[in-house]
C-alpha cells in the first residue's frame, strides 16, 4: 500500500485546482476484463489531470449474480495497473460506503421522497402478468414495455394493497417528452422511442442500476460520468430521474466499444479478456494500460508506438479525442509494448528484480527438472521478447556474479533449489 500511495502522490503532483470527482462502478459479477480496466483508467486519467478524485464504487445490486472474492481482484487489479482509488470500500471516504448494497436505507430514503412528490408509484403486477405482455408485444412485432397500468391506480386501492402486505415494485414515471443532452463524446443525443416506466426499486428492497448510480452519483458528488456507450440509451432516463429531484446532473461521457481483431465484441467468456489472463502471461502492467490506449483514442501524440509513463499519460489525455467508432484491439501491439516496457525496465538496474523475480518464480515451479527448467526460461524469453543468450547473461551474472561459466541452468542445478532461489531473491528485494 505505501508504494501505491506514493505512485499515487507522483502521478497527482503539479496539475490543475481540484474541479473534478469521478467513479469506475463496476458489479462484482465477474473478473476484471480489457473494456472495465479502459473505463477505469480514463476516469483515473481524467481526475488527476484535473487534480481531482478517482472513485471506487462497487454496484453489487443484483444479488443473484454475485461472484465470492471479485471484489477483492477487481480492486487487486486496478492498483496492480497502477489505478489507486482516493476513495473505495477499503480506504473508505467521506461519501461512503462505496458498496451498494450497504446503502439501502439511503435508496429507501430517496425513493420515498419520489414517492411523495408523485414521480414514483407502486407497482403490483406479477411477473405472470408481465410475461404475458412480453408475448403480446412479440406476437405483434412490437418492443416489449410495461403499459403503466399501476400508474393509473386509485390512492385507496394503493393504500390498501400496502397495508396487505401484497408485493410490489417502485417504478418511476416517465415524462412523454423524453429529453436529450449533450455527450462529451457523442455530442448531441436524442431518444428514438418513448420508454415505459421503469422499475427503480424491486420486489426484494434493493434498487436497479438505474435508480442507485443517479442518487450515489449525487450524493458522492460526481462532476463527470465516464462509462460505457452500453449505457448511452439509459442516460435520458437518469436525467429524468435528476429532474424529479432537482438535482444539477453531471457532465456525460460514453466510451465507444473495444472489439477483437477480427471485429467481434469482446465477451466476459473470452478468456483473454481479463486483466488476469495478461498477468500470467508476464505482460508488464504499463505495457498493458498503453495497450487498452489504443483502443478508443482520447490521447493527443502521434501514431508510433510507446510505452509511456502514467505522468505521460495524463498529460496526452484527451477527453475530446476520444472516438465516437468502435476500436478493434491488435495482439501485436502488446506484444511490441511489453518488449519497449522491458527494455525500460532493464535500462535502470534497480528495475532488474522484477524481472528476476518472475525468473525465481519459475524456478519454484520447476525445479529440479533441467529439461523443463531450460524450455520455461526459453518460453520466458520468447514471451517477453527477450533475446535468450541476455537474459542468460543477466541471471548469470545474478547466480555467480561472473559473465562467462557453465550454463544457467546447469548453474542452478549444481546451486541447488535453496542457493539458486537465495541468491535471486538477493535482487528481488
Amino acid at each position: 500500500m505505501l508504494r501505491a500511495l506514493t505512485v499515487q502522490f507522483i502521478q497527482r503532483r503539479g496539475y490543475s485546482e481540484p474541479l473534478v470527482r469521478v467513479r469506475f462502478a463496476p458489479s462484482p459479477t465477474g473478473d476484471l476484463h480489457l473494456g472495465g480496466l479502459r473505463t477505469a483508467l480514463y476516469n483515473y486519467l481524467f481526475s488527476r489531470q484535473h487534480n481531482g478524485h478517482f472513485l471506487l464504487r462497487i454496484e453489487d445490486t443484483d444479488q443473484t449474480r454475485l461472484q465470492p472474492g471479485a471484489m477483492e481482484r477487481l480492486r487487486n487489479n486496478l492498483i496492480w495497473a497502477g489505478i489507486i482509488p482516493d476513495e473505495d470500500p477499503v480506504r473508505g471516504g467521506p461519501t461512503g460506503p462505496y458498496i451498494q448494497s450497504k446503502r439501502l436505507e439511503i435508496y429507501q430514503e430517496y425513493v420515498k421522497k419520489l414517492i411523495e412528490n408523485d414521480s414514483a408509484y407502486p407497482c403490483f403486477c406479477t411477473e405472470h402478468r408481465l410475461d404475458l405482455l412480453r408475448r403480446e408485444a412479440v406476437k405483434a412485432r412490437l418492443v416489449p414495455k410495461y403499459d403503466n397500468r399501476c400508474r393509473h391506480l386509485e390512492k385507496d386501492v394503493v393504500k390498501e394493497k400496502l397495508s396487505k402486505g401484497v408485493e410490489h415494485c417502485i417504478r418511476f414515471k416517465l415524462s412523454t417528452e423524453p429529453q436529450g443532452f449533450k455527450d462529451l463524446v457523442y455530442g448531441d443525443f436524442e431518444p428514438t422511442q418513448q420508454e415505459a416506466d421503469f422499475v427503480i426499486i424491486k420486489a426484494d428492497g434493493y434498487p436497479t442500476y438505474h435508480f442507485a448510480n443517479v442518487v450515489d452519483d449525487h450524493l458522492m458528488e460526481i462532476s463527470h460520468v465516464l462509462r460505457g456507450v452500453e449505457w448511452l440509451v439509459s442516460t435520458p432516463k437518469h436525467l429524468e430521474i435528476y429532474q424529479a429531484f432537482g438535482w444539477t446532473p453531471p457532465n456525460f461521457a460514453h466510451l465507444p466499444l473495444i472489439l477483437n481483431t477480427d471485429g467481434s465484441k469482446l465477451s466476459k467468456r473470452q478468456g483473454d479478456i481479463k486483466v488476469d489472463f495478461y498477468r500470467e502471461q508476464g505482460i508488464f502492467p504499463l505495457a498493458l494500460i498503453n495497450y487498452i490506449t489504443h483502443a478508443g483514442g482520447g490521447f493527443d501524440r502521434d501514431s508510433s508506438i510507446s510505452c509511456y509513463s502514467y505522468e505521460q499519460l495524463i498529460k496526452q489525455f484527451d477527453i475530446n479525442k476520444i472516438n465516437t467508432h468502435s476500436s478493434k484491439l491488435n495482439r501485436d501491439t502488446l506484444m511490441e509494448l511489453n518488449k519497449l516496457e522491458i527494455v525500460n525496465l532493464l535500462s535502470d538496474n534497480n528495475n532488474t528484480k522484477i524481472l528476476v523475480e518472475k525468473v525465481r518464480r519459475l524456478v519454484l515451479e520447476t525445479f529440479p527438472d533441467r529439461n523443463n527448467l531450460k524450455t520455461c526460461l526459453k518460453k520466458f524469453s520468447t514471451t517477453n521478447h527477450l533475446e535468450f543468450p541476455k537474459l542468460m547473461k543477466l541471471l548469470r551474472g545474478h547466480l555467480s556474479g561472473l559473465e562467462q561459466g557453465p550454463s544457467v541452468v546447469e548453474m542452478m542445478e549444481i546451486l541447488g533449489k535453496d542457493k539458486t532461489l537465495n541468491r535471486l531473491n538477493k535482487h528481488c528485494g
